[in-house]
């Protein structure tokens, strides 16, 4: 009971502007989990090979690398209400066109690019939202809340997805059944801009005030710290982009099972996430943030190295949902120390060049993953994300381990 009422607390402390953005995390985690799970098997089921799949997923993520370096100037320009609004109307209308319109590949990576563009406009603003409306006793739980909530969104949307697909299949055969469920995902995006407009963003008319961030002002925002932390953000994005995108067909292909059992799958994989964003902001106050970064990002190698392994169907699921578990948990103790790593004016510039250097390299990831899994194997990409992940703890230590500041922060 005292992680939960610690969480209700939170919220009720944080009051009902937060409660209403995390309402579009949790709509957003939905729409997320149809992508996970069904793009990937609706290319494979229009006939694209996995290269081919890899370009057009690839294009996607770069696209949120190039919106990542204009998302600080969209949002001071617009505002982050309008800009949200605009981004998700942006992903629900290229959604639609590039799961649809499936005849022109140029359409099909045109609107790949600009979903990517529109979706990391959210992802930026999330970390600074949340920083503005906490304090040091809150901040962690603010965040935990929201990355459980995500998961959660992931956890439904999997199981409830993976088997909407088989239920439209028996209706028109598989490319309808994977296309509808992703136009379902796609229009329940379009309830994200009625809940934005009920959001009172008060630091708009301050970030309006302040001078369009020019290039050099990146730069100047940045510390010594800072910097080497985009390089734990880089090794991250390509590891996991050699291997997340191609998840659900990794497990379809490898196991030959159905969707429902592929969303089942991911589905099941989310439970260790929410666990885990559940007990993070206790075991951090007891542990350290930084310890426990580092311990749940190294106790999940082991088991990314399991699902490389051919296996039944249960031990892959449990391999997912260990992996996902430890892996993830740590992404709001590590959102939280990035930003304090800046000046609090420095946040969405941070939050941003985060972002683009995840986002940067997790598209080379997938271009990559994509050739490795044709050229050589579906299981050589996930050696390589090992080594990646090895790499990033070690910054992770270089960074905030070795600096009092950080590693005493609970």
């Amino acid at each position: 009971m005292g992680i939960f009422s610690d969480f209700i607390n939170t919220l009720k402390i944080a009051g009902s502007n937060v409660r209403k953005f995390m309402f579009c995390v949790f709509l957003n985690g939905i729409i997320m989990s149809a992508i996970q799970v069904m793009l990937g098997i609706h290319y494979k089921n229009i006939g694209l090979t996995e290269d081919v799949i890899g370009t057009l997923m690839a294009l996607k993520t770069f696209g949120s690398a190039i919106g990542a370096l204009f998302a600080v100037v969209i949002i001071q320009t617009f505002g982050t209400k309008r800009s949200l609004i605009g981004a998700f109307l942006v992903m629900a209308g290229t959604g639609f066109c590039y799961t649809n319109l499936t005849d022109s590949m140029l359409l099909m990576q045109v609107t790949s690019l600009i979903f990517g563009i529109a979706q990391v406009v959210f992802t930026v603003s999330q970390a600074p939202f949340y920083k503005d409306n906490s304090d040091e006793r809150t901040t962690v739980t603010i965040f935990s809340i929201s990355f459980v909530l995500g998961n959660l969104a992931m956890f439904t949307g999997s199981y409830v997805f993976g088997f909407l697909s088989d239920f439209f299949a028996g209706m028109g055969g598989e490319v309808f059944g994977s296309r509808m469920t992703l136009n379902v995902g796609f229009s329940l995006m379009l309830l994200a801009p009625l809940v934005i407009s009920r959001i009172d963003f008060s630091n708009d008319k301050l970030l309006a005030s302040r001078p369009r961030p020019h290039l050099q002002d990146y730069w100047k925002a940045m510390n010594h710290d800072s910097w080497l932390y985009l390089l734990k953000k880089a090794l991250i994005g390509m590891g996991a982009g050699l291997v997340i995108p191609y998840f659900s067909v990794y497990i379809k292909y490898s196991l030959g099972v159905s969707d429902a059992v592929v969303g089942s799958i991911i589905a099941f994989s989310q439970v260790g996430t929410v666990v885990g964003g559940l007990l993070i902001p206790s075991l951090s106050r007891r542990f350290g943030r930084v310890r426990m970064a580092i311990f749940c990002q190294l106790i999940s190698i082991p088991f990314l190295w399991s699902i490389s392994m051919t296996q039944g169907v249960l031990m892959m699921a449990i391999s997912f949902m260990c992996r996902n578990g430890f892996m993830n948990m740590t992404s709001p103790l590590l959102q939280t120390m990035e930003m304090d790593l800046v000046a609090p004016e420095n946040r969405t510039i941070m939050s941003s060049m985060a972002t683009l250097a995840d986002s940067l390299f997790r598209a080379l990831g997938t271009q990559l993953g994509g050739i490795l899994m044709v050229r050589i194997s579906y299981e050589f990409p996930y050696y390589i994300t090992i080594l990646t992940y090895l790499l990033s703890t070690l910054v992770i230590y270089w960074v905030f381990g070795r600096n009092k500041k950080y590693s005493e922060l609970h």
